[in-house]
């Protein structure tokens, strides 16, 4: 840790430089860059002058140590000595290392100007010893600056430094011990209503067909335009190729003022020796 006249030498320092942005500030008013430099120096200054009014208290002569007194016997038998009855002495934790950081790093910075909780930011710039880092962050959801130690910044997990979002949330209050309680089912009113609508059977609507008068109309009218046209009324013709029903119907044609020809009868060839002679 720093001393109080490290300290003082770096304030020295940022006074030079703020007096000096101060008087070219007085020739240029409108310049914007000096204005903002003007604002990181003062707030430097600070933050060195917060530092140092914490450490004049760690570093003022400590009193001397009075002589303890003599500790009592202890109890040949009590609870609290018994091992039984002892608790686990919990491990101490040791405070992390402080972690390096860079410019154009995402961490989670404090809000000191704010309500102190911790937003995504990323770092503009970082002055100060190294030992004594100073940052400057800019917060990318409100898209304010700060100037920060290194105990208002935190790291960012991977997982939330992809996504940007604050790792803030609030602890969850343990339940009491021996105690189970269970609330109540939620009915939602939509819910409701859509299940006493569902519980009601409705009798299916009957179909009406429209324009019925009118169909059957045009179906009457269409039945008696058939009958009257010529194709309604087709007679079938003979054709003058037509077999005649029955077994013994034979082929010819019917008109041609021939009578129907008989077939041959059937014989049986009789040979005899002077048919052979001749």
């Amino acid at each position: 840790m720093s001393s109080i006249a490290e300290i003082e030498e770096e304030k020295k320092a940022y006074q030079e430089q703020f007096e000096i942005v101060l008087g070219q500030l007085r020739d240029d008013p409108d310049n914007g860059e000096l204005k903002i430099l003007k604002d990181e120096l003062n707030g430097f200054i600070d933050l060195l002058n917060e530092q140092i009014a914490e450490l004049k208290p760690a570093q003022a002569p400590k009193p001397a140590p009075k002589q303890p007194s003599p500790p009592p016997e202890p109890e040949k038998w009590s609870r609290e000595n018994h091992p039984a009855f002892k608790k686990a002495t919990p491990a101490e934790e040791k405070e992390p290392a402080p972690a390096n950081y860079h410019v154009n790093d995402t961490v989670l910075a404090k809000w000191v100007s704010g309500d102190k909780a911790f937003y995504p930011a990323r770092i503009t710039s970082i002055t100060g010893s190294s030992s004594n880092p100073i940052y400057v962050v800019k917060f990318k959801t409100y898209d304010n600056t700060e100037t920060l130690q290194a105990r208002d910044i935190r790291p960012v997990s991977n997982k939330r430094k992809a996504d940007g979002t604050p790792t803030t949330s609030a602890p969850a209050t343990p339940p009491a011990p021996g105690l189970v309680t269970s609330a109540g089912a939620t009915v939602y009113p939509e819910a409701k209503k859509a299940a006493e609508n569902d519980g009601e059977v409705k009798p299916p609507k009957p179909k009406k067909i429209k324009a019925k008068k009118e169909l059957e109309k045009n179906k009457n009218k269409w039945q008696e335009f058939s009958a009257k046209s010529k194709f309604g009324k087709t007679q079938k013709k003979d054709s003058m190729f037509r077999t005649p029903e029955g077994v013994h119907g034979r082929v010819g044609f019917t008109g041609s003022g021939q009578t129907m020809r008989k077939d041959p009868t059937r014989s049986r060839h009789i040979y005899q020796v002077n048919d052979e002679l001749d």
